[in-house]
């Protein structure tokens, strides 16, 4: 009989070579029945499906994107959709402006009860095109949830798209048409939504589009106004999602709107963002009181302002070549701690941006996996790439999260078990040292030594 072999794939700080492909090693049986430095992967207990990992189509990504050249906007849809690249399968977009976009603009301008004036017209020169294409590239179906982040401002309390403001009570179900309207024409452009929800930070005034609704106001609008339009106009298939906001709130939020037996069964998913600290806790309380909700990382990034480590020295905000690798090891940390409460689908924010962290209308820059300097036409891959990849390209849709357990807090650890039967695990060591581990698979009772280095994140692949 073969020995079974496990593949390590390695990305480390001090490497150049990123997804490096090193020497496979031999499991063995365990006969001594190793008790130190052990990682225990228990392939049989299987929690969540992962429903896939991705990123968000955003005007200033569509931007960036057709500012490169022909060649490397193919290597743009190769790094994120193709097979040798991150294999994205899911993408997040907002519906009317955000804060990457150009400016302030929704779908029905003028004040119009009816929506007679309701038109898509601002998304057909960049936003549009763009997930087309990267739709034709990927040559699959891409999940894509939908987020306003305000209502057009003549239905607003504030008469302004911008710092909060409410939806006018008795424009719930105009806006409810607004969205239906939405899904109806993007559906016609061969954009299928399958995801919504009602406000992207339903907490947060900020200075760009937002808009305020408590737990209240968010179930009356989904009972009573935006699941009964969805079944009504046949789009019944879009699933509702809670919250898409930080995670300290995430529980407190989804038991409010949860706890209406019949508000439970018109929601889907709990969407969620990071911006506010670990809450790991809050995840594992969401999964534990509703184990049939999605919980979906719905949008992070890493934030720039003035004393930014990726700040050039003048007062202009300038991303580095290689940002920080420390950007890379949040987006790690936070994934795996998600993923290990409960986590099915992860999108990231912004799948491009420029040399600046833009563009973006109210000078809200932040980081991204792949920046575009347009300038130079050149692409700059940052370190969150490979550490969002060490996840994306060697999880498939369909994998479960199983259960491990490790000796040691200095590793961050999280286990699935593919489709094809094969056992991944992603482990990120953040430290400054070397650590050995025996990697024990629980079920085929086999052992082996492997040493992850320091300052690195490290994919380990076998068959079951």
């Amino acid at each position: 009989m073969e020995s079974k072999k496990i593949r390590i794939i390695e990305t480390q700080k001090d490497n150049l070579c990123k997804f490096e492909e090193k020497q496979s090693i031999i499991f063995t049986k365990d006969n001594n029945e190793i008790e130190m430095s052990l990682l225990m992967i228990y392939s049989d207990i299987k929690y969540q499906q992962i429903k896939g990992f991705g990123g968000a189509f955003t005007e200033a990504s569509a931007y960036n994107f057709y500012q490169m050249n022909s060649e490397k906007r193919q290597e743009i849809l190769e790094a994120y959709f193709g097979a040798n690249g991150l294999n994205y399968s899911v993408g997040r977009t907002h519906i009317g402006s955000c804060d990457f976009s150009s400016g302030n603009y929704n779908y029905a301008q003028r004040e119009d009860k009816t929506l007679s004036n309701f038109s898509i017209d601002c998304d057909n020169d960049l936003l549009i095109p763009f997930i087309k294409e990267c739709q034709s590239y990927a040559n699959k179906k891409l999940t894509i949830m939908g987020s306003p982040w305000s209502p057009p401002a003549w239905m607003k309390t504030s008469n302004n798209v911008l710092r909060g403001g409410k939806l006018k009570p008795d424009y719930y179900q105009i806006f409810a048409n607004y969205l239906i309207k939405y899904l109806q024409e993007y559906k016609k452009q061969g954009i299928t939504v399958d995801l919504i929800s009602l406000q992207n930070e339903p907490k947060a005034v900020q200075k760009w589009e937002s808009c305020i609704y408590t737990a209240e106001e968010e179930k009356i609008f989904i009972r009573d106004h935006l699941y009964p339009s969805l079944v009504k106009a046949d789009l019944a298939s879009v699933k509702i999602v809670v919250w898409d906001h930080n995670k300290e709130r995430a529980f407190t939020r989804a038991r409010d709107i949860l706890s209406d037996p019949i508000i439970d069964k018109m929601v889907y998913g709990i969407g969620f963002h990071w911006y506010s600290g670990d809450h790991f806790d809050n995840l594992r309380l969401c999964k534990e009181f509703f184990p049939n909700k999605e919980l979906i990382f719905t949008e992070g990034c890493v934030e720039l302002s003035a004393g930014s480590p990726t700040n050039a020295g003048g007062n202009e905000l300038v991303v580095v070549s290689q940002s920080p690798w420390e950007f890379g090891e949040k987006y790690a940390y936070d994934m795996i701690g998600n993923i290990n409460a409960g986590l099915s689908t992860y999108i990231d924010w912004n799948l491009l941006l420029d040399t600046k962290g833009g563009p973006n209308h109210v000078n809200n820059f932040c980081s991204a996996p792949i920046i575009c300097d347009y300038q130079q036409q050149q692409i700059i891959y940052q370190p969150s790439y490979y550490f969002i990849g060490h996840f994306s390209k060697y999880v498939p849709v369909g994998s479960h999260r199983v259960a491990h357990s490790s000796f040691t807090n200095n590793l961050n650890v999280s286990s699935f078990i593919t489709p094809q039967n094969e056992v991944v695990v992603v482990i990120l060591n953040s430290s400054d040292k070397d650590l050995s581990i025996n990697l024990k698979d629980v079920v085929s009772d086999d052992i082996a030594a492997i040493t992850i280095r320091q300052k690195s994140i490290t994919t380990l692949i076998y068959s079951q």
